[in-house]
């Protein structure tokens, strides 16, 4: 028996996968930098020239949208924040297949 308004509609697990996540990262010059990782990164709106991958520490864990991860990362020195993507080595997104698909098709 289920509660009445406790997750009436299941989510599978393509749903969970695929749907979008939140950008926490707020860009803004009138706030000093801030990490409160995971509700709210506040940033800088412009990296500096101190901002390189040198500098950047990876905050959290890294997590996958349609087939690709991310990770936040903020410079040590001016707090600047990104949102890190990289390709997923191993999926089985249909996103994903099909962009290496499309790309094997280009190289062509």
């Amino acid at each position: 028996m289920r509660r009445i308004g406790s997750n009436i509609r299941k989510q599978n697990s393509d749903e969970k996968a695929n749907r979008l996540t939140r950008n926490i990262i707020r860009y803004t010059s009138k706030e000093s930098p801030k990490n409160d990782y995971p509700k709210r990164i506040i940033s800088p709106p412009k990296p500096s020239a101190c901002c390189t991958d040198d500098n950047r520490e990876k905050v959290g864990n890294a997590r996958e949208v349609e087939g690709f991860k991310f990770e936040y990362r903020i410079c040590k020195k001016c707090g600047h924040a990104v949102r890190f993507f990289y390709p997923a080595v191993s999926t089985t997104s249909t996103a994903v297949k099909e962009y290496r698909q499309w790309k094997r098709y280009l190289a062509q």
